[in-house]
């Protein structure tokens, strides 16, 4: 069994679930689906900031919406086609998280984590008092991109779709940031910021440019969301959405690009089910659904996918009497 093989299983299973979802699938659930692909994106970008460069921002529910009132305006207000608005909505949120990164010069910690989420909190307020641009209370109802002639699926699927590109830009963005000195000058601000800086590296620039790129992916998450619903009002983007997008990163795992999408399905779906399960009790289910998952997987769900998958393998070479998997090295699942 080859490293790739070990290394990519996981993520080549769930690429061909989502590309296969549309087959099986009711349009309701994968209208469902796409909302939980705009909310990976956002936890992807916080994953980007808390996981690798240990840096806590309890903005991202502010920077989603900031993302969605920017396709929502140069949609409503300037005729811009929908799709059009996604760079936009991205360099736009990059550019305020820059702002909102600034603190992180100098403060870490509870501290950074208490001034994010001034500004996640402040944020619906600013929305209402900026009614002109925002329609305030009313919110927006914006268009949504329709379907070609040429498509052989329903609206859904295109919308669908539309998400899947979407996250996959954003892997590919982080993945390629993470891959050489720019991966490695990140951890370092995470691992020890002291001696990076000793060795060179600018931690004001490292700080900023993370802050930015995870911004920049809650933006594109807040204009994917904004056309999935056609319609949003400050009502969306309440301090609890920072929250929601902050469990999603944890339970999913932060370190884990698969993890944000992962986390992004817990966030969208379990709430709704527990809530069936007992409109009563729905949140207090809800938590113990979470503390469950914290006691069982305690690096999220896609470390817990990692950690089964090496001790099955592991107990599948040991059956064969090989002490350890080709091509990895003792303890590790699969090599570098």
């Amino acid at each position: 069994m080859s490293t790739w093989n070990l290394r990519y299983a996981p993520a080549s299973l769930a690429a061909v679930f989502a590309l296969g979802l549309p087959a099986f699938a009711p349009d309701f659930m994968l209208f469902e689906f796409s909302i939980a692909v705009s909310y990976g994106i956002a936890i992807l970008g916080l994953n980007l900031l808390l996981g690798v460069t240990g840096q806590i921002c309890l903005a991202q529910g502010a920077l989603f919406g900031v993302g969605a009132y920017t396709t929502a305006i140069l949609n409503v207000s300037f005729g811009w086609d929908p799709v059009a608005t996604l760079p936009f909505a991205a360099i736009v949120a990059g550019l305020i998280g820059v702002v909102v990164g600034l603190p992180a010069l100098r403060l870490q910690g509870l501290q950074l984590a208490i001034i994010t989420f001034g500004v996640a909190s402040a944020f619906p307020q600013l929305l209402l008092k900026m009614d002109t641009l925002t329609g305030g209370v009313t919110g927006l109802a914006t268009d949504q991109p329709m379907a070609p002639k040429w498509f052989p699926g329903s609206q859904e699927v295109w919308l669908y779709g539309l998400s899947l590109i979407c996250a996959a830009i954003s892997i590919v963005v982080v993945t390629r940031l993470l891959r050489g000195d720019t991966g490695r000058m990140l951890r370092a601000l995470r691992d020890n910021p002291v001696i990076a800086e000793a060795l060179g590296v600018n931690l004001t620039k490292g700080r900023l440019a993370a802050f930015a790129v995870s911004s920049a992916l809650a933006g594109l998450g807040g204009g994917l969301f904004c056309i999935l619903n056609g319609f949003i009002s400050p009502q969306s983007f309440l301090p609890m959405k920072s929250i929601d997008i902050l469990i999603g990163g944890i339970v999913g795992g932060i370190t884990s690009i698969a993890g944000a999408f992962i986390g992004a399905v817990f966030v969208v779906f379990v709430p709704g089910f527990t809530t069936d399960i007992d409109p009563a009790l729905g949140g207090l289910i809800y938590g113990l659904c979470l503390i469950a998952m914290m006691m069982v997987a305690r690096q999220g769900i896609a470390g817990l996918r990692i950690e089964g998958l090496q001790k099955a393998v592991l107990g599948i070479f040991r059956i064969k009497g090989l002490s350890r998997i080709p091509g990895s090295v003792p303890g590790q699942l699969g090599g570098e």
